[in-house]
């Protein structure tokens, strides 16, 4: 007996290979592809005014965010006005934060940890910055870099700014120390009584009325001088006269 072999007519292979490739077709729309995180917009806030030398915060926020493992947020300020703190940089918990200060920008980034899950909601991060020199300091959000758990990003080019106006450390006024009212004293000597007498116009001691205590502000120039005139006379006639006796004594020898 003879075996024969059935072979498949061509007409029915084509058929057949068309709905196996309209069934693989149909798996794979069926397997739902990964979605990029989502959001729309950023907010940043800094206080209007600052002084030189004295830190202040900067806040940034993505609000409304989906399926966000990562992020990098670029900031372009001016260098020679803004300093960033070092270590002051905060973002959500269980991640890795990390910034950046690269001439006029300044970059943020956050990493999830391990196994981490991905982030949703507002996400919110800031630093600290040290004004350095005074004026209008511009801060402009450039860019936003959100990465999902499956590597897809997405870029947010919309950019949010403020302004931080910087004044200058105000300079003390300096302390004028009041003049001294000039007075006249007098060293008291041991076991006396000092009495103050006030000053008259142009700083001339007040004479004490009838009865009152004898006064130590007396001008005593002209006494000064008389007994001066007085010592002078004295001495000339003691003079005279020793003169006159020696005459005399010498007459009487001769």
């Amino acid at each position: 007996m003879q075996h024969r072999t059935l072979r498949c007519p061509r007409a029915a292979i084509v058929p057949a290979t068309i709905v196996a490739g309209v069934t693989v077709l149909t798996v794979l729309a069926a397997t739902p592809a990964a979605a990029a995180p989502t959001a729309t917009t950023v907010r940043i806030a800094a206080p209007s005014s600052a002084t030189i030398g004295e830190p202040f915060d900067l806040d940034v926020t993505i609000p409304a965010t989906t399926d966000v493992y990562a992020y990098e947020i670029t900031i372009d300020t001016d260098e020679d006005a803004l300093a960033v703190v070092d270590g002051s940089v905060s973002g959500p918990d269980g991640g890795f934060d990390r910034v950046e200060q690269d001439a006029d920008s300044i970059t943020i980034v956050h990493s999830r940890l391990g196994t981490s899950p991905a982030l949703s909601g507002d996400l919110a991060t800031s630093l600290t910055l040290t004004p350095t020199a005074a004026g209008d300091t511009d801060l402009a959000v450039a860019s936003v870099v959100l990465v999902g758990s499956d590597g897809s990003s997405t870029t947010l080019t919309d950019p949010a700014s403020t302004t931080v106006s910087v004044a200058a450390v105000p300079t003390p006024a300096p302390t004028v120390a009041p003049n001294p009212t000039p007075s006249t004293s007098t060293a008291p000597t041991p076991g006396s009584t000092v009495t103050a007498v006030p000053a008259g116009a142009g700083g001339a001691p007040v004479r004490p009325a009838g009865g009152a205590l004898a006064w130590t502000g007396a001008d005593v120039a002209p006494w000064a001088a008389a007994s001066l005139a007085l010592l002078a006379l004295g001495t000339t006639l003691v003079t005279l006269r020793a003169r006159r006796a020696r005459r005399e004594r010498n007459g009487d020898a001769a």
